[in-house]
């Protein structure tokens, strides 16, 4: 089986070609190209059909994310990339816990996790910051996943693909690492062994060029580890070799993850194990030092497989759950039928934990490509229960939601929801808009709830509204017909003050709303919202409770009809207010437009930076909001010879700082 990441326009007609070729022996124990390779390479091209079609005609100053073939990854400095500043994640990785005693990390007894391979646009002309348009994919599901894989890289533009910054910055805040990939593509797809006799130069001094690199470019650009996905056939001998002891420099010279596909074997050849075998047993684990972070299994296992594979990884003193079963669901999405035999038992995970290929297919299995359809995919993918009819017999999609304790991050304070996905239609602030532009930006993407959705769908629904919001492109949305709970976020908050929450919703019909706090000894605590058509905002005070801890809170409908919920913040005192932004603007004009980078020459850790608009009444306009030292506006009006631009810090609390005004001349 093999993996292959996304290209552009430049590849279509390479791979179109090899879309033709039926079979092709490699010389490997008579190891075939599997015909369902064929149609991974044809579906493919139609998700690559349909993301040049939502590319835009990006300004000449837009900077774009990172890939490199590895010659040019040598010659890289971050210095010298004018596009590297817009590229770097400046949100640090947060502490996530399963329950108020389990806190996960490196040093803890290992749990089953999932590894998420997402392929979110075509491996080059992908913006740095984000799309004018929601057309695009966004991912809610964090709460689940413990490793995010920007998975990209193309024979015809480049091999090496960092995490975008924007998809860093959601998965670190939602305590998730992310990963970059190095794919070496099988030769029959364009791979060349030059390219992994490149990838493994050493120097005299025993140091290795390319893994240093890679090192410096996770450093800079503060993600967390690589993927080594290594297809490529008829390598020497020795090659094998090499890359033993290229990552064993990598572990030995840095604290990053890496993550090793099933493909190379300890001979230098391609044979896909299916299993953790002596075959391949070295790339996760060599005598005392670990290998990979992350095994992950090729797709054509069975339950002997993974039986066999838990008890190598358990004699070589690992975990089990340090080996990913793949699951590839390019082509069909939740309706993929998969080995659960071989996967689950009643309670879970049984042999190993789970490694998805290409879970972003909830965006291109839809028609519309709107965001309304692209989540009600997502609900399906993760919570499953869709049957499945084949030509043999009928199967059910299991999804995950029912079998993975969710993660979650909330465990200090302050905390603020809006509900936003990280795109909109608009953006509003206070109920009011700021915008009617579309937006995508996963950089500002809200933690969403732990839960979507535990409820009983017969009484009520619940789902995010990207017609309305509060702050931001969206809220979320709730029809009850009858008394329903709806358990929303899991939280570990100690209650040694007294806390305070504010809840702000708006009711469409004659609904109340009740907000719920469950407390860590069995109490519960309900408040009733303010009713009425137009956004409110309820105070709540819960007095202190020594060594009790918050474990979740909800919404409880109580009449029949539609209500929002447009944001919850959480906080023991009012946060301090940030910094007034000191910041330069550098301006590309053109015609009546102007492009602009703005650098913040001050960061402060948690706030977040709002950029608008001003015209000559004085009116704002909303142009995008970040939490980088560095952002990329596309367009802007100029008037009379200058631009009149206002900046706003933002708190993790909400809590807004002082604007700041700038009429800039052009020269």
């Amino acid at each position: 089986m093999f993996l292959f990441p996304i290209a552009s326009k430049k590849s279509i007609q390479g791979a179109k070609k090899h879309a033709t070729m039926v079979a092709c022996k490699s010389r490997y124990q008579h190891h075939f190209i599997p015909m369902k390779s064929i149609f991974f390479t044809i579906g493919f091209l139609v998700f690559l059909s349909r993301a040049i079609a939502q590319e835009t005609d990006y300004g000449e100053h837009q900077p774009f994310a990172s890939y490199w073939f590895v010659q040019e990854l040598l010659e890289w400095s971050f210095e010298k990339d004018a596009n590297a500043k817009f590229n770097r994640s400046q949100v640090p990785l947060a502490s996530r816990f399963l329950n108020d005693s389990t806190t996960l990390g490196d040093d803890r007894p290992k749990v089953p996790g999932i590894i998420s391979l997402v392929a979110p646009h075509t491996t080059s002309k992908h913006p740095s910051q984000g799309f004018p348009s929601v057309n695009q994919y966004a991912f809610p599901y964090w709460q689940y996943i413990d490793y995010f894989v920007q998975w990209g890289g193309s024979a015809a533009e480049g091999i090496i693909v960092p995490p975008l910054a924007t998809w860093t910055d959601a998965a670190h805040k939602n305590g998730v690492k992310a990963i970059g990939t190095v794919f070496f593509p099988p030769n029959v797809y364009g791979g060349k062994q030059e390219w992994v006799y490149q990838f493994l130069q050493q120097k005299e001094d025993g140091s290795f060029p390319v893994a240093d690199q890679l090192i410096a470019v996770a450093e800079s650009y503060n993600f967390d580890g690589w993927f080594i996905n290594q297809e490529t056939y008829d390598l020497k001998s020795g090659t094998a070799k090499q890359m033993i002891e290229f990552i064993e420099y990598y572990r030995r010279n840095s604290n990053l993850k890496l993550v090793w596909y099933d493909a190379m074997i300890d001979d230098s050849r391609v044979i896909w194990q299916d299993e953790l075998n002596n075959h391949n047993q070295v790339f996760f684990q060599k005598e005392g030092l670990s290998m990979s972070d992350v095994f992950f299994i090729n797709f054509r296992y069975n339950p002997v497989n993974l039986e066999d594979s838990k008890t190598l990884a358990n004699k070589l003193g690992r975990s089990e759950w340090d080996l990913y079963a793949g699951i590839d669901v390019q082509a069909k999405s939740y309706r993929t039928v998969a080995q659960w035999d071989a996967l689950f038992d009643e309670k879970g995970p049984k042999n190993t934990s789970i490694g998805l290929y290409w879970p972003n297919s909830t965006f291109d299995i839809s028609e519309t490509k709107e965001p309304e359809d692209v989540y009600r995919n997502e609900n399906k993918f993760w919570n499953g229960g869709t049957e499945i009819k084949t030509r043999f017999a009928k199967s059910k999609w299991k999804g995950f939601a029912k079998y993975f304790e969710p993660r979650s991050v909330i465990n200090t304070l302050p905390f603020k929801t809006n509900f936003n996905y990280g795109l909109g239609r608009f953006y509003k602030e206070n109920g009011v808009t700021v915008s009617n532009k579309e937006w995508h930006n996963l950089s500002i993407q809200d933690i969403l709830p732990t839960w979507q959705w535990q409820v009983d769908s017969t009484k009520v629904r619940t789902t995010l509204s990207f017609e309305d919001s509060y702050e931001g492109g969206s809220s979320l949305l709730l029809e009850g017909t009858e008394n329903t709970k709806i358990p929303l976020y899991k939280t570990n908050i100690e209650l040694d003050k007294k806390l305070y929450f504010e809840v702000v919703s708006k009711s469409m019909d004659d609904i109340a709303l009740e907000f719920f706090v469950s407390l860590s000894n069995g109490e519960e605590l309900d408040f009733p919202l303010k009713r009425g058509g137009s956004w409110a905002k309820t105070k709540i005070t819960i007095p202190t409770r020594k060594n009790i801890k918050l474990v979740s809170m909800g919404i409880k409908t109580l009449d029949q009809g539609k209500a929002l919920l447009g944001e919850i913040s959480m906080f023991q005192k009012k946060e301090t207010s940030p910094a007034i932004p000191d910041f330069t603007v550098q301006i590309f004009p053109k015609e009546e437009q102007s492009e602009l980078y703005i650098h913040f020459n001050t960061m402060e850790q948690g706030v977040q930076h709002t950029i608008y608009s001003v015209n000559a009444q004085n009116e704002k306009r909303w142009l995008g909001r970040t939490p980088s030292q560095d952002y990329y506006i596309s367009a802007l009006p100029l008037s009379a010879g200058t631009i009149k631009i206002a900046v706003q810090s933002v708190g993790s609390g909400g809590h807004k700082g002082k604007m700041v005004y700038k009429t800039l001349a052009l020269d």
